[in-house]
């Protein structure tokens, strides 16, 4: 039985977050995040890049990231510098993110009409993850889960979409371009 445009609308983000005290080794933050395409909730931490050391306090790293995300118009629907987790459990886009084609960022198959990336409503769940490692070093991993739905509707079913990395070392650049002291 296909699920209406309604029940997939309600279904399309579901977030639930469990914050706690701790590091970012110890996952104090678990995020489900549900996107089309994949109609069971998934630990967006589990497809998350592996950590990477930036220069910078993890005070300056996560604003850093705050102020990259902002620049992407991602709305920022997780902001707990407490935890060092910031993001978006679910935003809707068409064809670009930051000025650049959503292909360049997701895999999301290739149609008569080009990338379904570039020609799909995508539905995204960013997160980035900020932990210590050091006075004057962080180190920071991106999580995305994304999936495309047909601008017509609900008759064709959503697809889950890949990452192509693009988007994580664009994000991981800019934060280390912002927390580098000249």
């Amino acid at each position: 039985m296909m699920p209406t445009f309604r029940a997939l609308a309600t279904l399309a983000v579901g977030v639930s977050l469990s914050a706690a005290a701790g590091a970012l080794s110890a996952q104090a933050t678990a995020i489900r995040v549900r996107i089309p395409g994949n109609l069971r909730p998934m630990l967006i931490d589990s497809v998350a890049t592996v950590p990477v050391s930036v220069p910078g306090s993890p005070a300056l790293t996560f604003q850093a990231a705050s102020a990259v995300l902002q620049e992407l118009k991602v709305p920022l629907s997780v902001n707990e510098p407490q935890n060092g987790v910031l993001g978006s459990g679910g935003f809707t886009m068409l064809r670009l993110l930051g000025g650049v084609r959503l292909s360049k960022y997701l895999s999301c198959g290739t149609g008569m009409s080009g990338e379904y990336a570039d020609v799909r409503r995508i539905t995204m769940a960013l997160f980035v993850w900020v932990d210590s490692a050091g006075p004057t070093e962080s180190r920071v991993k991106i999580g995305m889960l994304a999936g495309a739905q047909d601008l017509a509707g609900v008759s064709r079913n959503a697809i889950l979409c890949g990452s192509t990395g693009a988007l994580e070392t664009f994000l991981v650049d800019e934060i280390r371009k912002r927390t580098v002291m000249p």
